[in-house]
C-alpha cells in the first residue's frame, strides 16, 4: 500500500497559557497539503518490522514510526510482519508534521493490513500519546485544535495554493517555547474567523525573527512580494494565494538560493 504522509501547516497559532507539567495550552488551525513524505507498507511473512528511510540517524526504536507499530501490536488479528519504505521530503524541524504525519499514517494504514479494527476515537488516543500533532494526522484533514493540539474539531476553508518557502535551518520547539519574550495570554478566536487572513497570526514568529538570522532575511526578502506567514514554530515560511497563477508568479520571485514548493491543501 502506497500512501501520502501529508505535510500540515499552521495558518494560526495562539498560546493561551501554559500547564503545569510545562506543556503550553493552544489554539491553531492545521492545513492539510497534497504534498509530503511516501510511505510504502507491505506485509511480510516473517514477524518482522523493518523500516528504510533517512532518518538522520535516528535509532529504530527511537524512529516515532516504530513507535506507532508498537502501539497496534496488541490489538492485530495478523501474523503477519511489516517492510516500511519511506521517502522523506518534509524537512526535518520545519514545522511541516513530517514524523507526525508518519506517525498517524501508520496507524491509520496499520488498523485496517492488521485488522486492528480499532475506532477513530481509541486510533486518536493512542495517536497523542505520540505527540500532540499526531491525532491530527489520523483525522486526515483540516481542523481547528485546542488543548496542546490534540482538541479537534475538523473545519474546512476556502481551498488555496500554498508556496512553502525553506531556509536553511532547523529549529528546535523546546528553544522556541523556553523564550521568555513569547506570548503567552492570547486569547482564543471563533472558528468561523479563520476564514479572515488577518487572522493568521502566529505568536511564534517574533521569537523566530528575533533568534533565527537566517529566518529573518528570507522573510523580509519575500515580504516584499506577499505576506509571509510562519508554520508552527518554524523554520518553514509559507505564502497564500488565490490560485495557482499567482503562487507562480511569487515562487520565480523568491531567490534562486532559496528552496520553494508550490502545493495546494489537501
Amino acid at each position: 500500500m502506497m500512501v501520502l504522509s501529508p505535510a500540515k501547516i499552521n495558518l494560526m497559532l495562539r498560546i493561551l497559557g501554559q500547564r503545569l507539567d510545562g506543556y503550553h495550552l493552544l489554539q491553531t488551525y492545521f492545513q492539510l497539503l497534497n504534498w509530503g513524505d511516501q510511505m510504502e507498507f507491505d506485509l511480510i511473512d516473517t514477524d518482522e518490522i523493518k523500516i528504510y528511510g533517512e532518518f538522520n540517524g535516528i535509532s529504530l526504536e527511537n524512529n516515532i514510526i516504530y513507535q506507532a507499530v508498537q502501539l497496534l501490536k496488541p490489538f492485530r488479528h495478523s501474523t503477519k510482519g511489516l517492510s516500511i519504505h519511506v521517502e522523506k521530503l518534509i524537512p526535518q524541524g520545519s514545522g511541516l508534521g513530517g514524523g507526525s504525519s508518519n506517525a498517524g499514517t501508520t496507524l491509520t494504514v496499520l488498523n485496517k493490513l492488521w485488522q486492528c479494527n480499532l475506532t477513530d476515537k481509541k486510533l486518536m488516543e493512542l495517536a497523542v500519546t505520540l505527540g500532540a500533532d499526531v491525532p491530527v494526522f489520523v483525522l486526515n484533514q483540516s481542523a481547528m485544535a485546542e488543548g496542546i493540539g490534540e482538541k479537534l474539531q475538523p473545519y474546512n476553508i476556502e481551498n488555496y495554493s500554498y508556496v512553502l518557502i525553506f531556509p536553511d535551518t532547523n529549529i528546535s520547539t523546546v528553544e522556541v517555547f523556553q523564550q521568555q519574550s513569547l506570548q503567552r495570554n492570547q486569547q482564543m478566536i471563533e472558528i468561523s474567523k479563520i476564514n479572515k487572513k488577518n487572522y493568521w497570526t502566529n505568536a511564534c514568529l517574533p521569537v523566530v525573527l528575533e533568534n533565527y538570522p537566517v529566518v529573518k532575511k528570507i522573510y523580509s526578502e519575500t515580504s516584499q512580494f506577499a505576506t509571509i506567514y510562519l508554520s508552527g514554530t518554524g523554520s518553514t515560511l509559507f505564502a497564500c494565494f488565490e490560485n495557482v497563477k499567482k503562487a507562480l508568479i511569487f515562487q520565480q520571485k523568491c531567490s534562486k538560493n532559496v528552496r520553494t514548493i508550490l502545493c495546494d491543501a489537501k
